[in-house]
């Protein structure tokens, strides 16, 4: 088990435990001691964990950056992600070419996406490519190069944008922190940001990855607006006149674990 994933694994016990023992984690994950207070060291500089005496636990509160790190946002929501990822992945023809950024919504279409044959995937989310690389029904996995963002999972940054210039899909597969009707996706990194809109430059049909917990937020800066948005898929938990509001700014909107759209 690769550190990220064991890392991951760590958060998913504590997400559904809420603390545990230092010496019952060893055990449990079959790795050494010194393996787990690593990890742990790692985690809580991060402000993902908090430790105490013999043990660990999540954070009553995390910090406004802890919700950019990879592992924690991974976490956060899982059942609403996979039925949305189930619901974006059947959008997906044989032999297309997407873009899906680097958002843990999107990582969540990759078991969806295992029936398909001969599609192109394009990404800046290193954890999203990792994964897909585990698959052998995709034609290419295209990985947009720049700058790396510590313990976000994403690359970002200006120097991408002609590497795009060059990259052109039927979809690009996005989430953002927040969304609204009237002004649009929304986020607060300016350099990913930047490369998200290069993306939806590039893509016939932008699909948004919106969980309901995050539709009505509006966080520091726009990046995609609601009439460049094709399709917005979010889930079940969506209020019946906010969906009916999505749906008059022209927007398709698919609603995850339920038969109508």
């Amino acid at each position: 088990m690769i550190n990220l994933e064991r890392r991951k694994q760590i958060l998913d016990i504590l997400s559904s435990e809420g603390s545990i023992n230092t010496n019952d984690l060893s055990d449990r994950l079959g790795v050494t001691g010194a393996t787990i207070r690593t990890d742990l060291r790692d985690l809580e500089r991060e402000g993902a964990v908090v430790r105490f005496h013999g043990g660990v636990r999540l954070p009553e509160k995390p910090r406004d950056e802890v919700s950019e790190n990879y592992m924690v946002r991974s976490i956060t929501n899982t059942d609403l992600k996979r039925r949305i990822g189930k619901k974006a992945a059947s959008l997906v023809g044989n032999g297309d070419t997407i873009f899906m950024d680097a958002s843990s919504t999107a990582y969540h279409m990759i078991p969806f996406l295992a029936n398909t044959v001969d599609v192109t995937v394009i990404t800046n989310g290193i954890n999203t490519a990792i994964e897909l690389q585990r698959y052998n029904n995709f034609k290419s996995i295209i990985l947009i190069g720049g700058m790396l963002r510590p313990h976000s999972g994403t690359i970002e940054g200006l120097m991408s944008k002609e590497m795009i210039k060059r990259l052109s899909a039927e979809y690009y597969f996005v989430s953002g922190n927040g969304f609204s009707a009237d002004s649009g996706l929304s986020g607060n990194n300016f350099y990913e940001l930047e490369l998200k809109k290069n993306c939806g430059e590039q893509s016939r049909n932008i699909v948004a990855l919106v969980d309901s917990t995050k539709i009505g937020d509006d966080s520091s800066s726009v990046f995609i607006t609601p009439n460049r948005i094709n399709y917005l898929i979010t889930d079940d938990n969506i209020t019946s006149e906010t969906a009916d509001y999505i749906r008059s700014k022209g927007i398709n909107l698919l609603i995850a674990g339920e038969d109508r759209k």
